[in-house]
């Protein structure tokens, strides 16, 4: 397994922070401090500019899409989470929040025949909050309160940072500040685990392809793996030099990818449990690392406000 840089693309005029492939096409989304949205289409000589969504007032924290490669969503300090439409790039949906109250967003694997869920992680509400998204409405469906803080955590900020759906859709995690990571049944709504062994703020959350592990990546320079279902902890990763900020799981299910706050990214082996690669093409933080649906693809994005693409072999 190895990446081999493709193309370094100038994409905002502020740090990139967030980066999310379109499923069922070639296109990249970014966010950026900004405050804008784009659309990019891989293209042999380099990512193409294809749109801008704005609206935001304030930076934008996070981008996704869901499962059918039709809708986006965006998170902002601002407080405001936009839904768009990639086909006409109309808004489907301006989910206002209480201000500090949303931060990373999830879609589940719904089609939007059905209605989508939404989730935000919510910042200083200490809780993820579920949204159904439809083209006729949007609705609150579900809040998801963090467990009890262990006592050595109890008087550290309980912000909730970021948000991750297992594939399956049957799981929900969550990753604060204070280190907490929380598994959710999306059945019931429970908690069904908290996962112990980070005591510093968890930026980024994925789950492998067969939704059994969970990979986090925390300020504490460490990416963990668990076991979900036995809320176990299998491995600590070693080897960034400074915070780890985003973490992405391979659809192979037989690597992941990781980006810190020390400018690199790092491919590992889940085999092997080893960091296979560095790569050091960033000048500034890595703030988003992200596969596209078959794997061929690894984009990064950066506080340096380039977005890098590289394929994977």
């Amino acid at each position: 397994m190895r990446l081999t840089t493709l193309h370094k693309t100038p994409a905002h005029d502020e740090g990139v922070w967030s980066a999310s492939w379109i499923p069922n096409s070639n296109r990249l989304l970014s966010g950026s401090v900004d405050e804008s949205v784009k659309v990019w289409e891989d293209a042999q000589d380099g990512l193409k500019f294809v749109h801008t969504y704005q609206g935001h007032i304030l930076g934008v924290v996070s981008v996704v899409s869901d499962s059918s490669g039709e809708i986006a969503a965006s998170s902002a300090l601002d407080s405001y989470i936009r839904v768009w439409s990639l086909a006409d790039h109309s808004t489907l949906a301006l989910i206002e929040a209480a201000t500090t109250e949303t931060w990373g967003i999830a879609f589940g694997p719904q089609q939007l025949s059905e209605g989508l869920n939404l989730a935000v992680a919510g910042g200083t509400r200490g809780a993820v909050v579920v949204w159904k998204v439809s083209r006729d409405e949007t609705t609150m469906q579900a809040e998801m309160a963090l467990p009890p803080a262990v006592e050595d955590k109890g008087k550290r900020e309980r912000f909730v940072l970021s948000v991750a759906y297992s594939p399956d859709g049957r799981r929900l995690a969550c990753g604060a500040m204070d280190g907490t990571v929380a598994v959710y049944d999306m059945g019931s709504g429970r908690v069904i685990g908290g996962l112990e062994g980070h005591y510093k703020p968890v930026r980024s959350l994925a789950f492998t392809p067969d939704s059994r592990t969970l990979l986090t990546a925390c300020d504490d320079m460490h990416v963990n793996m668990y076991d979900v279902e036995n809320a176990a902890l299998i491995e600590s990763f070693s080897g960034h030099e400074s915070w780890v900020l985003s973490v992405a799981a391979h659809p192979g299910g037989g690597a992941f990818a990781s980006g810190g706050s020390d400018s690199k990214v790092k491919l590992w082996d889940l085999g092997a449990r080893a960091c296979v690669q560095t790569l050091s093409d960033h000048t500034d933080q890595v703030w988003s690392v992200a596969f596209n649906q078959d794997g061929s693809r690894l984009a990064s994005a950066s506080d340096d406000k380039v977005v890098i693409t590289y394929s994977y072999a």
